[in-house]
């Protein structure tokens, strides 16, 4: 079977209509992300409640923290290849029950133990579904459209994150941790039959290609190994900076001089920036090449980060630069995944992403943990914001390292 080859970005020929299914497919893998955001996100929020009634400390609640991330990386190095063999219909499907029998257990889970397991089959769930989904929105969307469609799929986890915590807050002093993540069980099963009509059928894949498609060693023939080992570093670099951000800005804000309301407020902008910068991001790449568009947003956040941290501002302009951090870090980061949708030819695409999204766990477990450290040592909040600029940095580099040799050639036999 002869598969398409990826293409390396938007076509000048003039936009190529949409179908009603490919719309509804993104539709669904948008919602699906919500999922997502939901799921992660939900753990954070009910923690200090957590923590209460089971008399548990930091240390024990960071490691269910770090739960979800193994499960990631599990779901995206070993899971999700197996939509290149099987199919994104078969793995995406596979990857909901994961997720929604891993937030079930969760809702009734006994004890450490069995919710740090039940954590870490819901992030192998969603380690799965990222790869795969990002890799059925390119192939779903027309091509001088796939940008724009893998793009908008990666706004829905931060636009779950902004509203998740403003109904946790309102719910959970009534009904409790387990309630929440017990109707967050019932979110992502309500998906499931929505997934069953409306994901295509999947095409098999035969003879030769069979034995290449979800290899990881595919990922690093001659003319793949540049691509693979640039696109690892900046997610790598990428969500080293992000997930220091995410975990740390509200006590960021407040080391800024914000109080811990606004500390908060300013958490909740960040996520709010984050999805704003990813729905810009991703309409801007039907105009501008990712190759300039991802390195640009990487830089410009580079430099609110470094005002965030040194400049002294009133309340007001230390939450719109907090908001400016979302727009710009998250939304530039986002455009890493269209990125990667292109540097693949379809056998390789969700084995591709997969195998980026687990390699970057290693970086979001090491950038809250390296800011944490830096804090302690009572690091200089100036100084602390501009260490993270290097990573940021590399990964600017890096992505515009992928997208400048992704195009690949008209066979991918």
């Amino acid at each position: 079977m002869a598969l398409p080859p990826a293409t390396g970005g938007d076509s000048t020929a003039g936009p190529s209509p949409w179908t009603p299914k490919g719309l509804a497919i993104v539709a669904l893998c948008f919602a699906i992300n919500m999922a997502d955001g939901v799921d992660v996100t939900i753990l954070s929020f009910i923690a200090p409640r957590l923590q209460s009634d089971w008399g548990i400390g930091s240390d024990v609640m960071g490691n269910l923290f770090s739960a979800g991330l193994i499960g990631m990386a599990i779901g995206g190095m070993f899971i999700a290849p197996m939509a290149d063999r099987l199919g994104r219909r078969t793995v995406i499907l596979a990857a909901l029950v994961l997720m929604s029998v891993g937030m079930f257990a969760s809702s009734f889970a006994p004890s450490v133990g069995v919710l740090f397991a039940m954590r870490v089959l819901v992030g192998s769930g969603i380690g799965t579904v990222l790869a795969a989904m990002a890799a059925l929105a390119a192939e779903s969307a027309p091509a001088d459209r796939r940008n724009l469609a893998v793009g908008v799929v990666q706004a829905g986890y931060p636009f779950a994150a902004v509203f998740t915590g403003l109904i946790v807050a309102q719910l959970l002093p009534v009904y409790g941790w387990q309630a929440m993540l017990f109707g967050a069980a019932v979110l992502t099963v309500v998906l499931f039959p929505v997934a069953m009509m409306v994901l295509p059928k999947d095409r098999p894949v035969s003879g030769g290609e069979a034995v290449k498609a979800g290899s990881v060693g595919e990922l690093f023939r001659p003319e793949l190994r540049a691509r693979t080992i640039a696109l690892w570093s900046a997610v790598f670099f990428g969500l080293m900076v992000l997930y220091f951000i995410v975990s740390w800005i509200p006590k960021l804000s407040i080391a800024a001089g914000l109080s811990e309301t606004n500390g908060i407020y300013a958490g909740a902008l960040y996520n709010l920036g984050a999805f704003i910068g990813t729905m810009s991001m991703s309409f801007l790449a039907l105009r501008v090449p990712l190759g300039r568009l991802v390195p640009t947003m990487l830089v410009l956040a580079g430099v609110a980060m470094v005002v965030f941290g040194s400049v002294t501002m009133p309340v007001w302009l230390t939450l719109c630069v907090a908001f400016a951090i979302g727009v710009l870090l998250q939304g530039g980061y986002n455009g890493v995944w269209p990125i990667a949708a292109g540097a693949y030819p379809a056998q390789l695409r969700a084995t591709g992403i997969g195998w980026a999204i687990g390699v970057g766990r290693g970086g979001a477990v090491i950038g809250p943990m390296l800011g944490g450290y830096m804090m302690a040592a009572e690091a200089p909040l100036a100084f602390l914001f501009l260490a993270y600029c290097v990573p940021l940095v590399i990964c600017a580099v890096a992505a515009f390292l992928v997208e400048r040799n992704k195009v690949l050639p008209t066979s991918n036999n």
